[in-house]
């Protein structure tokens, strides 16, 4: 299995965490070798701008999408899953790898939840723990973007936050992502990625 380094961050852990489920896996920062390997994850955190753009228009892009396009498997984690749909409203507009239809949308900062008899503001990032349907797992989350999907069957599970249903993971074809942190959602994320691995072999 190939680990992306793209400069996104967020890779000690996750590397931690596909080891842990029994994968061998290999950290790269090279195009030329993303795009030959048969098993891809894509992981990354922080935020849309100049740099994901360099990756979509670079080598890196290009490699990532020709592992899609010739039916390997391929997770993206957090930003990493964003970044396959078409663009995001972060940053005044970047652009995505445009794999899957939708966009990535900012929740809105006047969100509120009621408990009780009083109102409740919720904080912009989404950060902590949440149920996320069908799997009825709990998965942690850090966000401020959310994927909205133009087509509903590829979203797989789903999660919502204040009035705002979003995709949690996501999957069509070869293609699984998730909004998630599987690497810090402890038995629930190991479960998660254990199952991609095993699916990526048969």
């Amino acid at each position: 299995m190939t680990l992306v380094d793209a400069g996104l961050g967020n890779l000690a852990s996750v590397e931690r965490a596909l080891i842990q489920v029994g994968s061998s896996t290999i950290v790269t920062n090279d195009p030329d070798l993303v795009a030959t390997s048969r098993i891809v994850v894509f992981p990354g955190q922080g935020a849309f701008g100049d740099h994901t753009d360099q990756l979509v228009d670079g080598a890196m892009g290009e490699a990532l999408r020709m592992v899609i396009q010739r039916g390997d498997p391929f997770l993206g984690i957090c930003i990493g899953m964003q970044m396959l749909f078409e663009g995001s409203e972060e940053g005044g507009g970047r652009k995505g790898l445009g794999i899957l239809p939708g966009r990535c949308r900012r929740f809105p900062d006047n969100m509120t939840v009621e408990e009780g008899d009083k109102t409740r503001r919720l904080k912009i990032p989404h950060m902590g723990w949440n149920e996320v349907r069908p799997s009825n797992e709990h998965y942690y989350f850090v966000h401020s973007y959310y994927v909205d999907a133009a087509n509903s069957d590829d979203v797989m599970w789903s999660a919502t936050y204040g009035d705002i249903d979003f995709a949690a993971a996501v999957r069509h074809e070869n293609i699984f992502g998730c909004q998630f942190h599987p690497e810090k959602s402890q038995q629930a994320g190991l479960r998660f990625l254990r199952a991609f691995l095993l699916g990526s072999r048969q």
